[in-house]
């Protein structure tokens, strides 16, 4: 029992101490996601916004108004 809990802390010493990239690689991967997501989600409200809810906000005000 011992000798299984040293060697499960041993494997994640050696995961946590690792310097090899790999999670560089993965953060980067995730940033790019966000990125890419972020713009989708921005593009998807500007055209909502010119085609449907800017015109009937002005039509609102022009019947108010006019």
């Amino acid at each position: 029992m011992k000798r299984t809990i040293q060697n499960s802390y041993i494997k994640v010493k050696i995961a946590l101490c690792n310097q090899r990239g790999d999670f560089y690689i993965s953060d980067g991967v995730k940033v790019i996601i966000a990125v890419v997501l972020g713009a989708l989600l921005l593009g998807a409200m500007t055209l909502i916004f010119n085609d449907t809810i800017i015109p009937r906000i002005t039509q609102e005000i022009n019947k108010l108004f006019g």
